[in-house]
């Protein structure tokens, strides 16, 4: 007999349903939001049917809920620092990379959304998914390709600037979220053979504007983001764990 899984749910979950991951990665993935109930988690983990996944984020290893969660089975997928440009940040002409050209697009430019997704899903290889053994690449590449491209669907990011070469390719672009009191590098990318050349240096300038912050989310590791990043006159305001939690994995 087959037991209808769906019955033991619990009837109240602590974590909501992650629409835009479970499309991507084709079966249920969730979102918790801390804090919450553990212990209702513990009864939560206990029915979901594999594969299932979840994530979260906590201030750190030193998180009161930290050793429970990683009792659970969630494991961390990154350290991650927040970085803040200030508001008052010396004004400055933005870069001009020679060779390449920089413009801002909207939702309205859908002709280059497919190329934008093959960009993102070709050259972001670095992020949690794929720090994850657990996820495919492709599933991870998928993602980012989902993402970058929800811009020209309205549901992902406000503003957008591209890079492109003399025959019209596109190498760069820099997502770009509108918060009422900052901008956010939601996500920024550039083809692999133009980097060094100035190309992420000035999508990320196009984005800056007289006295409005922008933040941006990196790995603690990843060193070279730290200095490029530093360069541009961010600075680092704080700190936060991603964990995941995965309920057997894609084959």
């Amino acid at each position: 007999m087959t037991m209808n899984t769906a019955s033991m749910q619990p009837d109240t979950s602590v974590s909501a349903p992650d629409d835009f991951l479970t499309a991507a990665f084709g079966y249920p993935c969730r979102a918790l939001v801390m804090p919450g109930d553990l212990d209702q988690l513990a009864s939560e983990l206990a029915v979901y049917p594999a594969p299932a996944f979840m994530w979260t984020k906590i201030s750190g290893r030193d998180d009161p809920s930290f050793a429970k969660l990683t009792a659970l089975g969630f494991t961390i997928a990154v350290e991650e620092i927040t970085y803040e440009r200030p508001a008052d940040a010396p004004a400055h002409d933005a870069d001009s990379p020679v060779g390449f050209t920089v413009h801002r697009v909207t939702p309205d430019d859908i002709g280059i959304a497919d190329e934008i997704g093959a960009l993102a899903a070709a050259n972001q290889t670095t992020s949690r998914f794929h720090q994850d053994p657990r996820i495919p690449n492709a599933v991870a590449a998928e993602v980012k390709k989902r993402w970058a491209m929800n811009f020209f669907a309205g549901r992902r990011g406000q503003e957008m600037f591209i890079a492109t070469q003399p025959d019209g390719r596109i190498v760069g672009f820099n997502q770009v979220l509108v918060n009422p009191d900052c901008k956010v590098i939601d996500l920024i990318c550039t083809a692999s053979n133009v980097r060094r050349r100035g190309v992420a240096r000035a999508i990320a300038q196009a984005m800056f504007a007289p006295s409005v912050k922008t933040r941006v989310g990196s790995q603690a590791n990843n060193t070279p983001a730290d200095a490029f990043y530093r360069s541009l006159g961010f600075v680092p305001i704080g700190s936060s764990i991603c964990l995941h939690w995965h309920a057997g994995s894609v084959a």
